[in-house]
């Protein structure tokens, strides 16, 4: 059994974690109500300058963010001279990669509208890196609960601005102008927070320092390059073999159902990893634990989510973005499968960072990124959106079996024959219920009895330990 000290401070930051993270819904009805607003060819060009950008100042993070959690988390007394550097780091990086996403789009021959959608979006992108170094602070130093106040406020703030514009009749540069000025104001807030909360802001340039953090980084951020744009590439792709935004239109929409979902994995993730980064320093049996719990917890909660979402698709499309996103619901249902495989990555590709292999997780990214690369290129041009869905599916399952292969070998085994032997049952007469009332309950009734369903099955089966129970009870602060 855990000791209670770990399960507390695990549970806590979890807690928080979700706090922080369910905002995000708020951005996610942003854009679906920008989706109804504006039209499948408006939004597939929307959908495009924002993950172009997201990807490419995702990239300039050169895993800085990680490694602050990493060994802050382990040493507190790095902190000033870890934020006071990497914050102009991130600055310089993010400044040259505004420049660099400029030149591409003019050169890549892409209209003036989508040329300057880029160019502000970018501006907001680069703001953002900026927030999410403050983020990092909190993460490394377990005060989840500034996180979630940070994010909180972005998030509203986010969801509210866009909301008011597009009701008041504006378009597309209006509403990015709303991302330029909230990641703004959400940067400065997050400066202040650390400030306030945590270490004096005093900006270094310190080269000798940077030398060092920037050569310790690299297999970090190769593995953070490599993965952000494997995720992102695929509705850059579509524009640019296809380019049509109709087409891009359909498939961000079932995306954006899909990242929504990634909030799960993200927040165990990321709640879990500072926690992971100490134990290995401290005990590899306790991490081998821990990892194991994450894990089942997370393939336990996905199985559920696949199942309804390949049942449910039409309906739930119909629901979010109505019919003129009929085209949605293949793309749904394909990408729906990668979800399995999506929430016990975050889970491999962070206790192989926390146990110091960042090195393989940067091969493993890499490969994978030629894989969907590779992919997207052969199937884009005979299957369309549905063709990047399919490679998307393809490099989880890839990704899944290089990740567990090297945790297994440098970490602990899971045995997921016996993890998944009791879901299992419980997810098929989960899914029968659904295909018996589907067409006869309202859609919130029929996920809400089909989750009710699972869990109670779950317990039937006494799938749960007395460490699950004790975790539960911590999360719901008895």
């Amino acid at each position: 059994m855990f000791k209670d000290s770990l399960i507390k401070r695990a549970s806590r930051n979890v807690f928080y974690k979700i706090l922080a993270e369910s905002t995000k819904v708020l951005p996610a009805l942003l854009f679906i109500y920008v989706a109804r607003k504006l039209g499948s060819e408006d939004f597939g060009r929307l959908s495009f300058a924002f993950s172009f950008t997201g990807m490419c100042i995702l990239i300039t993070d050169f895993g800085l963010n990680r490694l602050l959690v990493r060994n802050v988390s382990r040493q507190k007394e790095l902190t000033e001279e870890y934020v006071a550097n990497i914050y102009v780091l991130k600055i310089a990086l993010s400044f040259m990669c505004v420049i660099v996403m400029g030149l591409f789009v003019i050169f890549a021959g892409y209209t003036g509208e989508v040329i300057t959608l880029v160019m502000i979006f970018g501006g907001a992108m680069f703001f953002r890196s900026l927030l999410e170094v403050s983020c990092a602070v909190f993460n490394a130093h377990e005060q989840m609960d500034k996180e979630a106040v940070l994010k909180g406020i972005n998030h509203i703030l986010l969801f509210i601005s866009g909301a008011v514009v597009l009701a008041l009749g504006f378009g597309l540069f209006e509403l990015s102008k709303v991302f330029l000025v909230v990641h703004l104001i959400s940067s400065i807030i997050g400066c202040f927070m650390v400030y306030k909360y945590i270490v004096n802001i005093r900006p270094c340039f310190n080269p000798r320092f940077w030398y060092f953090i920037l050569k310790e980084s690299i297999p970090i951020a190769l593995a953070v390059t490599f993965g952000v744009i494997y995720v992102k590439i695929d509705i850059v792709m579509l524009s640019l073999i296809r380019g049509n935004n109709v087409e891009i239109g359909w498939y961000s929409a079932a995306v954006r159902i899909i990242e929504l979902m990634h909030v799960i994995p993200a927040v165990v993730a990321s709640a879990i990893f500072p926690i992971f980064s100490i134990l290995h320093k401290e005990s590899m049996d306790s991490l081998g634990k821990a990892y194991k719990t994450s894990f089942k917890y997370l393939l336990v909660t996905a199985l559920p989510i696949v199942v309804g979402t390949l049942l449910l698709s039409d309906r739930i499309i119909d629901l979010v973005y109505g019919e003129e996103y009929v085209k949605a619901i293949p793309a749904l249902r394909i990408l729906a499968c990668s979800l399995i495989f999506i929430f016990v990555n975050y889970i491999l590709l962070n206790i192989l960072v926390a146990a110091g292999k960042q090195k393989i997780n940067a091969i493993v990214t890499g490969i994978c990124l030629f894989v969907n690369i590779s992919l997207n290129m052969c199937l884009i041009p005979y299957y369309g959106y549905l063709g990047a869905g399919y490679a998307t599916v393809v490099t989880e399952i890839a990704l899944f079996a290089m990740c567990w292969y090297y945790a297994t070998k440098y970490i602990s085994n899971v045995n997921i024959a016996a993890v998944l032997s009791r879901p299992l049952i419980s997810v098929i007469i989960m899914g029968v219920f659904i295909v018996l009332t589907n067409a006869k309950l309202n859609l919130a009734f029929v996920i809400i009895l089909s989750a009710l369903i699972y869990f109670t099955c779950l317990l039937l089966f006494r799938f749960l330990t007395k460490d699950d129970k004790l975790i539960l009870l911590y999360l719901l602060g008895k």
